[in-house]
């Protein structure tokens, strides 16, 4: 059974050409870079070697080299397959080395299998030996192979400058495309304000003007509706700004308190930080979620009297906790707290503070204890936190 070696650092690669051979009924054995393949071959030489040119190690440049300077494989037909050398200099320079096909990926397998039979054919019959080179030769084949390597670096150079320049032409679009939603969403919020403003003022005409209860309570029902209205634009408005601010780090103790100093609280609800100088590493708009999070448990949480904010590092991230003493959520809410329900009352708090803290690159979940208090874990991923000397 002919035996072929193959050579490629690329597992796939391997793997898809050991799919071509076998059914042909080869013998295949595989190496990752040159220098496992010279080791092979000398333990058992194969009939043919099929070997990529970009690898670590050992490259298939040097392989060559070494392969037709060896007396136990100079000999044995060498066919290079590669995706990456395929410029005209390349193949030549190839040739000269001593290689006996220059093939470039991919090959349909019929043209593959055939091309293989044709060097196993003329291997067959004599093959001239190939004289040893001059010592002025081995400085040209250096001079040549040094070119090579130059020309594909310098390649490589300006594939990636053209990479860097489509990735500021896509930046550059995704910027104009924010600005231009960003746009249209204050000219939009401008505009239902306006008609809010103005609809309120024509309200206020009617009940200077009547005197019916019932009347009275159908414009009491639009006044509500419309102070939700605000509250939507509003709070839309901080939803547009996510993800748009400029990162730094946030004193988070700091960010909390004032965050509650900002609630209408009508009884007194205490506040107990133990975050010994953390500090977060993101958009400054993550005051509104602590002041989301510190509004539920004041809003929603019936009898509470206490909200806390602690922590516990763990390998590789922090959990941020914030929990209260109140009612707690009951089980059969807990899957849909985050979730956005159109109409429902309240529901954009939770929902904006997942989706901020998602496109922030943390998560949050609700693990409290029903009629204990709801309790929400953040967790920071390492890297996004650190504690201020000061603190």
């Amino acid at each position: 059974m002919t035996r072929i070696l193959i050579v490629d650092d690329n597992a796939q690669n391997l793997y898809l050409l050991e799919s071509i051979l076998k059914p042909k009924q080869f013998e295949i054995v595989s190496a990752r870079n040159g220098a496992e393949a010279l080791d092979l071959a000398g333990k058992n030489p194969p009939d043919l070697i099929i070997a990529d040119i970009l690898m670590p190690v050992m490259d298939g440049f040097t392989l060559l080299q070494r392969w037709r300077a060896d007396d136990r494989f100079r000999s044995i037909p060498f066919i290079f397959y590669t995706a990456t050398y395929t410029d005209p200099k390349d193949e030549a320079f190839a040739l000269k080395l001593g290689a006996d096909r220059f093939i470039i990926k991919p090959q349909k397998a019929d043209t593959l299998f055939r091309i293989i039979s044709e060097i196993l054919e003329e291997n067959g019959q004599k093959r001239p030996v190939l004289p040893t080179r001059a010592p002025g030769d081995e400085r040209e084949i250096l001079r040549e192979y040094n070119e090579v390597l130059f020309r594909k670096l310098e390649k490589k150079v300006m594939d990636l400058e053209n990479e860097i320049i489509e990735h500021h032409q896509a930046e550059e679009m995704t910027k104009l495309a924010n600005r231009k939603l960003s746009l249209m969403t204050d000219v939009t919020s401008q505009d239902i304000q306006n008609k809010v403003f103005a609809l309120r003022g024509y309200i206020a005409l009617i009940q200077k003007h009547q005197n019916d209860d019932e009347s009275s309570s159908s414009i009491g029902k639009v006044l509500e509706i419309l102070d939700a209205i605000d509250s939507i634009i509003r709070r839309t408005t901080e939803y547009q700004q996510m993800g748009l601010g400029q990162l730094r780090w946030i004193p988070v103790d700091r960010i909390i308190r004032m965050q509650m100093s900002l609630q209408s609280q009508k009884n007194k609800i205490a506040l107990t930080c133990d975050l010994h100088g953390l500090e977060i590493y993101c958009d400054p708009l993550i005051d509104r979620v602590f002041y989301n999070l510190i509004n539920n448990a004041i809003r929603h949480g019936e009898k509470t009297s206490n909200i806390s904010f602690s922590f516990r590092e763990e390998p590789d991230r922090l959990i941020l906790i914030c929990e209260d003493d109140g009612v707690g959520i009951p089980l059969e809410e807990k899957p849909k707290i985050f979730d956005r329900i159109a109409g429902g009352k309240g529901k954009f708090g939770l929902f904006f503070v997942r989706e901020f803290l998602t496109l922030s690159g943390m998560t949050i979940t609700e693990t409290g204890t029903p009629g204990r208090g709801a309790r929400f874990e953040i967790a920071i991923p390492k890297g996004s936190f650190r504690f201020s000397d000061s603190a």
